[in-house]
This record gives C-alpha cells, structure tokens and sequence, in this order.
C-alpha cells in the first residue's frame, strides 16, 4: 500500500495547469513524422515492444530540448503536460513504422501476388478468398516493380496503393478508436477503484518533476540517477568506440538474448541470461507479487515443458496432437480469458454507472473523460459494428466474425489493463489475435475456407501490428493518466489518436513504399514474414483438417481454472505472494532479468523498506535514460558511419 501511494505521489504531484495546447499537437505529430523516417531507414528493429525505443528516445530528447529552453530562453519552454502529450501522442503510433507496422503491412498485401507460384499453390488455393480492396491481383506491375525496383525514368506507382491502403487505414483505426472509447469506460475504474498503478506514466512524470525555483528537473541532481545512467550509458559508448577502435573488447553484457544462451540438459528448453536494462528498470516499479508471479511461472514453465518433451505427453485426437508449445498457448490464453471476464464483472458497477450517464446525457456527470460517456458507449458500437463489417467484407461469416471480435477484444484489453497494472512492456499475448486458438479448440473442418483466410488476415500484422506489438490501444489509458488534470473534454485531446495515427501511418508506409521501389523489396521488405502465410495452404484447402478436440478445450478451461484459484487466493488472503498475470503472460527470453529485478527490490524493501525503496528509484531512471541515449546514439553514429551495415545496441 505504501509503494503504491508513492507512485500515486509522482503522478499527482505539482498540479498540472495546463492543457494540451495546439503548440504541442503540432509537435507531436511532427515528432512523429520523424520517428517514422528515421526508424524506417536507421532503426528498423527498435520496435520491439508496445513501448518501444522509437517512443522513448523522443521523450528524451524533448527532455534535453526543454531543459536547454528553460535555461537559455524559458519563455519558449514547454510546459509538463505539454511535454507528456507529445510522448503520448508518440507513443500510440510507436510501432508503426519497419516491423512494428508499416512494413509487414507493405508485405502482406503485395507479396501473396508477387510471390505465389504453382509449386506453393498460394494463390491457387487462398487467392479467391483474398478480397482485392486489400491485396493486389497477380500480373499487378506496381507488385513486380516492388520487389525488382524501378528502372530508369519510371515513377513511383502511389495511386495502385491508394485502396489496398485505404481500406487496412480504415479497419485499423476502427480497432484503435474501439480501444479509445473502451478505455474511456474503463479508465476511471482502473484509476480509482482498482487503483492501477500506471507504472509506465511515472517514469516519464519523475524525469520532468522539478523543485521550486530549479528549472532542472529534480532527478537530475540526484547523484543515484547519475551512478544509474552510467551502468548502461558508459558501457554502451565504450561498445560505440569500439566501432572505430577494433583492439577495444566489446563489452556484452547488455547484448542479444542469444548470446545469453544455456543449455541446462535435454528436453529442457534453452535458458537465457538476459540483462535488459529497459524491462528491467521500467520493471522496477512492479509491484512485488507480480514480479514474483513472472519468474515463478517462468520456472515452472521450464520444468513443464521439460516433462512434457522427456515423456513424449501430447492432448488431442490422434493426428492433431498438441504438443508442448500448444499446450501452453492454450493454457495461457484460458488464464487470459478468466482475467478479462474477471476484470469485466468487478467494473460491473462501474460500467453500469457509465452507461446510466450516458443515458442521461448530463455534462457535469461524465467525470472529466475526454468524451462524454454516451459518446464513449455510441463510438464503441460504431466501431464495433464497423469492424464487423470490415471481417464479413473479407468474407469471414457472421459466428466467426463475432468469435474473432471477442478474441480481440479479451487480447486488447488484458494487455491495457495488465500493461497499466505492472509496467512490463513485453505482454505479449499467446496465440496472437485468437485465430490460433479458434483452429485449436474448434477445428478448421467448422470454418470455410473464405473464414480461414480472413482469420488469417486478421491475425497478421497488417491489422493494427502483431500482437506482440501493439499499436495504440495499451497507450491510450496510459495517455490519459500523463495528462491528468489537463485530460477533460476537449477536442485536441479526441484528435490526438486519429490524428497521430494517420500521419504515422502515411509516413511510414510512404517511406517503405519508397524504400522498396528504389531499393528492391528483395532487399528493403520484410520477406520472412510471407512465409508464415504459406504454411497456411493446407489448412485452408481442406486437405489437413482439424476437428472439434474436447481435450484441447480441457486444457484451456484448466487455464481458466488456475487463473480463478489463483485470482480467489489472493482475494482471500492478503498476503498471498502469486499473481495470475505471470500464467497468463508466460515468457521465456526475460525470466531471468525478471528474476534479478524481484531479487534488488525484494532486498531493498526487506532491509530498507520504503524509505530506501524511494531513494533507489532514480537509480533505476538512471538505467533507463543511459540506456536509451546510448542506444539513440549507437544508432546515430551507424546512420552517419556506417549506412547499411550497423551494429547491434537493442533488441530481443
């Protein structure tokens, strides 16, 4: 309770005046136009997360801007909440350029065409149910000229693009506005009543807090920040000096999970001993019980998966077995499930207020949302009915539109909610958007070979990213709560999110557009990812059916049920030490840098409490901002250096 009022502390200190003010909505989207470009030419993989380094180097760097502004002229300086809307108008477009969006994007609609052929049998067997308002026709020149490059004198095709675009814009900001409205109707339960701590906000928040009569911010004077930034930033530019002094060693231990690879026995899956200092020191502000729950399931996923290889254990009907992997995705999702549900009916009472409100349509009633709530509730269903639509067009048939809905919105939300609830930015769904989990429990011999292939589209990431990735959505309560008091019913604040969207949108698909055409998408496109469409075929001509397995679905509701016990225990006895979120969240990549950062704080609470637990956060801030102008440096120096050929400072 005490570390959760220290966070509510760092959010509502220093009265926030101001509003977002047009001066910094136009900053924001030009921040945002230059994120786009220079992620889609010099930081191609820095979208890793639904808070990835595109979003944080910009918070940084408007940082540095305005503490410069305050010392030199303080009259241009802008102000905290002005500040906090450029980064979270950043934020909810963060993974839309390269692989977060635009270029798997660019991929899905014009390589089916380009890339099909009698031996794959693609285009034969899913190319009549691939509607052509989204996807180019075989023969297409602008396809050919995509992949090849343009030759001498020939133009840049835009116009052929114009639909395809148009139409993925549109599903996409459907689904992105749903999310809006949904956390418009949720935020104030999650802020008030569950009182969700926003660890992600504070970060950003305690990096501009400044003390009376100091135009530096407070954390900057604070030696830890400083011992902090130099755990990552010094061994980050020393690895940047090696880049022109060979004879320097590098220094790896921030470096690529494998690299971190241990093998510990047969039938064991690899162990990484991954230090990632982002997830760790964002990590650091996750309550002590959820820390606990990731790298417990962690462990124990590792045995499971173990046992389950050693004794060859499979569930299913004969010749559609799930192994391992399978039963931990279905596990997992039937964990998410239960929490979605869960969350749903403790804002019962919530939800049924916002609806009486909405019916009576007093302004004075809709306390301070962006919207009203009768407009939250209206924009929902249109969104809804929208995104309906947009399936059914694509052929997917009303029961599995419905289904695919549902799984979308038990993912969206689960990943709001827990993303806002822990801070840890790698939530990252099982079984994608659903669609993996449908053919699962259901079979595909129950769904047409036009639903299978619009389950498929949707699955992939052209619709609003990959799940792993999320565009918009888990920003957006977390946009609301770096506003604060400047949230209100105002029109700049509506617009951030439509308006963000679509200049990240036009930037980054125009940018891979011309990347492609004059570079050859064999060379610029994200060829890898068309491949996961190939091994679709069979599954979708019919000659590789699944059928209805009651004993997948055990599996699942067994997720269900674990998620419950565990989600009654801890209702039932306060100091119950497992959160469910770890089973519905398991991952493998980070469990050991989850596990150092519960050890630190574990630590520094029992011998210290919260008095030192306080004093190290700047530390931890400090880990964060050395590593990301590290990171923004490395990649500053490889787009001037070393063009085409850079080296690696982030990712897995």
């Amino acid at each position: 309770m005490a570390i959760s009022s220290q966070h509510e502390a760092v959010l509502d200190a220093a009265p926030v005046r101001e509003r977002l003010t047009l001066r910094a909505f136009v900053l924001g989207l030009l921040t945002i136009a230059g994120m786009c470009l220079y992620a889609t030419y010099f930081g191609r993989n820095l979208m890793k997360s639904f808070l990835p380094i595109t979003t944080l180097l910009p918070l940084v760097l408007w940082i540095g801007i305005n503490t410069v502004l305050k010392l030199v002229v303080p009259q241009w300086a802008l102000s905290r909440t002005e500040v906090m809307g450029i980064f979270g108008m950043v934020w909810m477009v963060g993974t839309a350029p390269a692989v977060g969006w635009g270029g798997y994007l660019i991929t899905d609609i014009s390589a089916p065409a380009a890339f099909s052929s009698p031996e794959n049998r693609f285009w034969e067997v899913v190319g009549p149910y691939m509607p052509r308002w989204l996807f180019f026709d075989r023969g297409t020149w602008a396809v050919e000229r995509l992949y090849s490059g343009l030759g001498p004198g020939e133009a840049i095709p835009w116009d052929h693009w114009t639909v395809p675009l148009f139409w993925w814009f549109a599903g996409t900001l459907a689904l992105v506005m749903a999310g809006f409205f949904a956390s418009v109707l949720f935020y104030k339960q999650w802020l008030e009543h569950e009182r969700l701590t926003f660890p992600l906000a504070t970060v950003p928040l305690e990096l501009l807090r400044e003390e009376p009569g100091s135009r530096l911010p407070a954390v900057f004077r604070q030696w830890a920040f400083w011992a902090g930034f130099a755990c990552t930033g010094a061994v980050l530019f020393w690895n940047i000096a090696g880049y022109f002094v060979l004879s320097l060693p590098r220094i790896t231990v921030y470096d690529h999970y494998l690299t971190k690879a241990v093998f510990i026995g047969r039938d064991f899956p690899t162990l990484y001993l991954r230090v990632q200092p982002l997830l760790m020191g964002l990590s650091y502000l996750c309550p002590l019980n959820i820390l606990l729950s990731f790298w417990v399931f962690f462990v124990v996923n590792v045995f499971k998966q173990a046992l389950i290889n050693r004794t060859g254990f499979t569930v299913g009907l004969q010749g559609q077995a799930a192994a391992s992997g399978e039963i931990r995705m279905l596990e997992a999702h039937g964990a998410l499930f239960f929490l979605v549900v869960w969350s749903v009916w403790v804002a019962r009472g919530h939800l049924k207020e916002t609806f009486r409100k909405a019916i009576s349509g007093l302004r004075s009633e809709d306390d301070g949302a962006p919207v009203s709530y009768r407009t939250a509730w209206l924009g929902f269903l249109a969104a809804f009915v929208f995104l309906l639509g947009w399936m059914m067009g694509m052929g997917i048939g009303l029961v599995a539109a419905l289904l695919q809905l549902l799984l979308l919105f038990v993912i969206y939300v689960g990943v709001a909610k827990y993303s806002a609830a822990t801070g840890f930015v790698f939530l990252s769904p099982q079984g994608q958007k659903g669609g993996p989990v449908m053919k699962a429990l259901l079979g595909t011999a129950n769904f047409t070979a036009s639903d299978l292939t619009g389950i498929m589209v949707v699955n992939r990431g052209g619709l609003a990213a990959h799940s792993g990735r999320m565009l918009s959505i888990p920003a957006i309560p977390h946009f609301f709560r770096l506003l604060q008091q400047g949230l209100g019913r105002r029109f700049l604040v509506v617009v951030a999110l439509p308006g963000a969207l679509l200049v990240a949108y036009l930037v980054s698909c125009g940018a891979q557009l011309y990347l492609c055409y004059t570079e050859g998408g064999l060379n610029a496109a994200y060829m890898y990812d068309w491949t996961v469409m190939l091994g679709q075929v069979g599954l979708i001509e019919g000659t590789e059916p699944t059928y209805f397995d009651p004993q997948k679905l055990l599996v699942w509701l067994f997720g269900v049920g674990e998620a419950g016990l565990l989600t009654l225990l801890s209702a039932r006895f306060a100091s119950w030490p497992i959160h469910p979120v770890g089973l519905a969240f398991p991952h493998h990549t980070y469990g050991f840098a989850i596990f150092l950062v519960w050890l630190v704080k574990s630590l520094t609470l029992r011998f210290g409490g919260v008095g030192l637990y306080r004093r190290s956060l700047p530390f931890w801030y400090g880990v964060v901002v050395g590593y990301l102008v590290g990171v923004g440096t490395s990649s500053v120096v490889d787009a001037i250096w070393f063009p085409g050929s850079g080296h690696w400072a982030h990712g897995w």
